[in-house]
């Protein structure tokens, strides 16, 4: 990889709240330009399946809370494992790896949760918002090959062998073998639920959103925990 890759891959990791926000905010505006009125994914996905559109979006926002609760876990699990002064600081840290709990699982499960995240609200958008997790996607590869680039170089064997064992976003039946040993090491302490729930409103939302029938009740229940964290990492992370 040449200096210059190096140099974009340390610029776009060191900002990558930014850019992460950036995302979710021009496709939420693309959204509203370019298809004012498209009914969202979800409503689509429930004319195709022949069910009303009350009834499958009622049920879908359900599902949604209950996704939401399991990936604020997730990533309150695995934050608690890395302490917020890891996640949060804006450069990479390579003190150290991390390999209990969901880390056994994958390699990245706090990005996994994310990224899971994006995908859960692209259904609740027009089609075109099926942007936001391929943007995700893109901009997730990008930060992950940096951090292990970094990991890599520090603990050589031993990441290597982690590396090899375990996959690098999404678990496998292999993997998942170890399912009932990482859940024995589940805990989530304060430090990990403060900086790790930015998520955990919107299963609320999602529930009032399943008894009314609207996304923007939703997301206007669950944004203000997406603010706190932006601004706690933001403060953290220029701090460390």
């Amino acid at each position: 990889m040449s200096r210059l890759s190096l140099v974009l891959l340390k610029r776009e990791f060191e900002s990558r709240i930014f850019v992460s926000l950036g995302i979710v905010a021009g496709v939420c505006a693309t959204s509203a330009i370019l298809s004012p009125g498209t009914p969202s994914l979800m409503a689509l996905l429930g004319s195709l399946a022949g069910v009303a559109e009350g009834a499958f979006l009622g049920a879908g926002f359900l599902a949604l809370a209950g996704v939401m609760g399991l990936l604020s876990l997730l990533r309150m699990w695995a934050g608690t494992e890395l302490t917020a002064s890891r996640v949060m600081a804006f450069r990479v840290q390579v003190d150290e790896f991390h390999t209990a709990g969901p880390y056994r699982l994958v390699r990245n499960p706090i990005y996994l949760a994310d990224f899971l995240a994006m995908c859960a609200f692209s259904l609740c958008l027009p089609p075109i918002a099926l942007l936001m997790p391929a943007l995700f996607w893109i901009h997730y590869e990008r930060l992950i090959s940096y951090e292990e680039l970094s990991l890599a170089s520090g603990f050589r064997e031993g990441f290597a062998g982690y590396a090899a064992s375990t996959p690098r976003l999404f678990p496998t039946l292999k993997s998942l073998g170890r399912l009932g040993g990482a859940l024995r090491e589940f805990r989530v302490s304060s430090d990990g639920f403060r900086h790790n729930c930015l998520f955990l409103l919107f299963v609320p939302g999602f529930l009032a959103a399943a008894w009314t029938g609207e996304f923007l009740l939703a997301a206007g229940i669950g944004l203000p925990g997406v603010a706190d964290w932006a601004i706690v990492h933001t403060r953290l992370g220029v701090r460390r």
